[in-house]
């Protein structure tokens, strides 16, 4: 299993969104490790620092090459990212994602284990949350920003 997490970064430094993606990935694994170490599987991370010419890949988490909300049959898009832009020198747009109704800036842990156990044929694609992580505590973003689409 493999989980690659794509950030930005300027001079050693990335945005909150994607600082916050990270944290929440690597937890994610973490706990995917346990699980599924037991099951003789075993799970890479991979963090790939991104330059500003791929911002619109930043924040993103790939499992198995596939962009985490998509085993959870969520989307992405982009919204305006002042952390990006202050360490840009610009205005910035970064990936945001949408599973199960909930549209969150960072990617949420649960968002990642669960694509991890779909991925491992654990739990359902497309339904997250359905068999591996319990209640979740739904995380609210609220974009105010222009000109991101």
């Amino acid at each position: 299993m493999l989980v690659e997490i794509e950030y930005l970064a300027v001079e050693g430094e990335t945005c909150e969104r994607c600082g916050d993606t990270r944290g929440a990935a690597r937890q994610a694994v973490a706990d995917a490790r346990v699980l599924l170490g037991s099951r003789g599987l075993e799970v890479e991370l991979v963090e790939r620092p991104l330059d500003a010419a791929r911002l619109a890949d930043s924040n993103r988490v790939l499992v198995n090459g596939l962009p985490a909300e998509e085993w959870l049959g969520g989307s992405s898009a982009q919204s305006d990212c002042p952390s990006c832009a202050d360490l840009i020198g610009a205005p910035a747009c970064c990936r945001e994602v949408e599973v199960g109704g909930v549209r969150t800036e960072a990617i949420p842990r649960e968002v990642v284990f669960d694509a991890i156990m779909a991925a491992a044929g654990l739990a359902p694609a497309g339904m997250p949350g359905e068999a591996c992580c319990g209640a979740r505590v739904p995380h609210v973003t609220l974009v105010t920003g222009p000109g991101c689409g």
